[in-house]
């Protein structure tokens, strides 16, 4: 009977774990998109123009949202009325299911119904903490396992909020998935009644003892802020750990999840407090945030697989502090509620300096003198990723630090231990199998006649912040991308969602991938090739601005190929960000040799230097300035005159604007150029598609492989 109850429990409380993760990201991602968008069109000439324009939102309606979003925040406040009610479980349970199932049947409801799976997911959180406070941790951890596993078989992205995606459940059978939502949703809602029906029975049998209760101090709250920023930003993302590591991420996923689940195993839980016996109790808190500052440290400074396996390890002492979180007992007064609260606000402090790591460039000055400096301390945020990271650590090692005559950790019934080891072994084998399938690169269609692409894809959003990582995709196979350059990709940032988008669009696309980090190892610049990648580096360039990049990959265009006459060399190809043109800085007009943009291109040019005489090169990607005008042309005259024999294919084109600005303006801001590779055909993609992409349109140049074929002709 123990045994069931604690089953149906632990179903009961990973479930709501998951959707609260869930949500988490979710509405992060899309409160960002919104408010970005209203941002954006109210900063147009004419805001009904691009009323249609897909992912526009006008400000006021985002103020609604952030209003509704703050007052379902405070669901957990709720605890302190109805935390002694047995059906505030089901309660809190059908808000959850409700409002994850709804948010996918109901469109133009994403923040408040995510927003009700955040708030009911908080609420049920206090609850556990309260009357179930053994399986708090497991409410997490179980969530957290099931996340990693449900992304590594979307290969990081998240399928289970899109409604419309079929998912096969037997030979010749699939369902949509808003179908599935509503199923679980459904099925959660059983289970938790049967255990509260459960729970009514229990209390009324003969000899029947109150469970311990437990609550959360101010410090647990902090504590649990800080966990649940390193979690959401870092440690609980495979791909995100990957990318701060420079590790393999096919490798990395079981062992994070393994790292996750392992504290739930009574014995693993039992050695932690052996070993955390022989310390001084004086000094066992300060030397266990040591050893995690230590670990992130590591995993962030360092590369390879020491650090990976040191971002793992943190990963498993930060959850195992979980247990620290909580105080068992019967104080006069739990105010359980209040101090998830100041859980949700230190990890929304911390999440809004994490934005402010990417976008510090993007601040725009304050001339109200209540708010002085305000500006400058939003821009300090640049290259702090680590440092809010050991914040959050030291956080989340409070408890701990402050604990000196207990050792929360418990060991538990040998059935316990062998049944969770044996979960957790499955999971990490299923994430282990799903997470290395990407299948082989599919070759070019035609080896002696290429097309390279350079596209800013936006960060996997439309100009108006709709996010469409699907329709990037689409709009590469129909450019028939060979060689493709990307410029502004995240690879597990909150404001994406978590998804490795370099990732995903290789294997989605059937292609090989390289990836160089601007900020913070989660966003920079990729190339994806159809052609084999012999290797690859990158350079970080001068920028006051935003961090500036250049990567250079080599390809092998004749490996496999019996061509006697094939050229020498192989293919150099550099893909490019650079920083912003300034009109003026603190009111001053920016001096030409002082501009972020013509410091980068003179770094950018000295590290390609001289390319020998038959060096075949690609040069592309976004440089942020437009050649037709001064004084940027001579940036322009620049890398033609230092790199000789490079020519531009759309240098006579009537039309060559490649970005769209929402003050009615049109620019030249992305670039392809080629050399010693005869050039077939040019385009830029003006389509509706591409139009509705992102604010970048792509740019196409086809090309022989190698000279002396005049003849050829190119699909």
């Amino acid at each position: 009977m123990s045994f069931r109850r604690d089953f149906l429990r632990t179903l009961e409380a990973g479930t709501v774990g998951l959707f609260l993760i869930q949500a988490v990201r979710y509405v992060y991602a899309t409160l960002y998109a919104h408010a970005s968008s209203a941002d954006l069109l109210q900063r147009t000439v004419d805001p009904d123009v691009y009323a249609n324009a897909p992912g526009a939102i006008e400000v006021a309606t985002v103020q609604i949202e952030i209003i509704m979003l703050i007052a379902l925040l405070l669901l957990p406040l709720l605890a302190l009325i109805i935390g002694r009610w047995r059906i505030s479980f089901p309660l809190a349970v059908l808000m959850v299911a409700a409002g994850r199932s709804v948010a996918l049947q109901v469109t133009d409801t994403e923040i408040a119904t995510g927003g009700l799976v955040v708030g009911g997911g908080l609420l049920y959180l206090a609850l556990t903490i309260i009357r179930r406070p053994a399986f708090f941790p497991v409410m997490l951890l179980v969530g957290f396992s099931a996340e990693q596993v449900i992304r590594a078989l979307g290969d990081t992205y998240d399928y289970t909020w899109r409604g419309d995606y079929m998912v096969p459940v037997t030979t010749g059978l699939e369902l949509q998935m808003d179908i599935l939502i509503a199923i679980a949703a459904i099925l959660l809602i059983l289970f938790s009644v049967l255990l509260w029906f459960d729970e009514l029975l229990e209390a009324r049998r003969p000899g029947y003892t109150r469970p311990e209760r437990g609550q959360l101090n101010l410090w647990g709250g902090l504590a649990l802020g800080g966990l649940l920023y390193l979690e959401f930003t870092v440690l609980s993302l495979p791909n995100a750990v990957a990318r701060w590591a420079n590790a393999d991420y096919a490798g990395i996923v079981p062992l994070l999840i393994a790292a996750t689940a392992l504290p739930l195993v009574p014995e693993v839980r039992n050695q932690a407090r052996q070993f955390a016996s022989m310390f001084d109790s004086a000094w066992r808190g300060w030397l266990w945030v040591l050893l995690l500052c230590l670990l992130l440290v590591v995993g962030r400074r360092y590369e390879g697989p020491v650090a990976g396996v040191a971002l793992v390890f943190a990963q498993f002492i930060t959850v195992l502090t979980l247990w620290w979180f909580v105080q068992t007992g019967s104080p006069r007064r739990n105010i359980t509620g209040v101090n998830v609260i100041v859980a949700v606000i230190a990890f929304v402090t911390l999440s809004v300096g994490d934005y402010f790591t990417y976008d510090y460039a993007y601040v725009r000055d304050i001339s109200d003198p209540t708010y002085q400096n305000v500006d400058n301390v939003l821009r300090s945020f640049r290259n702090m990723g680590l440092g809010l990271a050991l914040i959050a650590a030291l956080l989340v090692s409070i408890p701990m630090i402050l604990a000196r005559r207990w050792i929360p950790w418990r060991g538990g019934r040998t059935l316990y231990t062998l049944a969770t080891l044996v979960a957790i072994l499955g999971t990490s084998f299923v994430g282990a199998a799903t997470s290395g399938t990407a299948s082989s690169p599919r070759p070019p269609a035609n080896s002696d006649c290429l097309r390279a692409v350079s596209f800013n894809i936006h960060g996997g959003y439309s100009q108006f912040f709709e996010p469409n990582l699907e329709q990037v995709a689409q709009l590469i196979e129909l450019n028939g991308a060979d060689i493709l350059l990307l410029q502004e990709v995240d690879t597990g940032r909150m404001a994406s969602g978590g998804v490795d988008q370099v990732l995903w669009l290789a294997r989605r696309l059937d292609m090989e991938a390289a990836f160089f980090p601007q900020n913070e190892a989660l966003q920079g610049l990729a190339i994806l090739s159809r052609v084999p990648i012999v290797d690859s580096e990158g350079l970080l360039l001068p920028s006051d601005g935003n961090q500036a990049a250049v990567m250079r990959v080599t390809l092998d265009p004749e490996a496999g190929l019996n061509d006697p006459a094939a050229p020498t060399s192989q293919l150099q190809v550099y893909n490019v960000w650079l920083g912003f043109w300034l009109a003026e800085r603190d009111g001053q007009p920016v001096p030409f040799d002082e501009q972020d943009t013509k410091r980068q291109l003179d770094s950018l040019l000295n590290w390609i230097g001289t390319p020998a005489p038959d060096t075949r090169l690609i040069l592309g990607g976004t440089f942020n300035f437009d050649f037709r005008q001064a004084p940027t042309d001579a940036l322009y005259n620049d890398i033609t005159t230092r790199l000789p024999n490079l020519e531009d294919p759309f240098a006579d084109r009537r039309i060559v604007e490649t970005v769209f600005l929402v003050n009615d303006t049109q620019w030249r801001y992305d670039y392809l150029w080629i050399r010693q590779l005869p050039r077939k055909g040019t385009m830029i993609d003006a389509s509706e598609e591409g139009a509705n992409t992102s604010d970048h349109r792509s740019v196409i140049v086809q090309f022989l492989r190698r000279g002396g074929e005049p003849a050829l002709t190119c699909p």
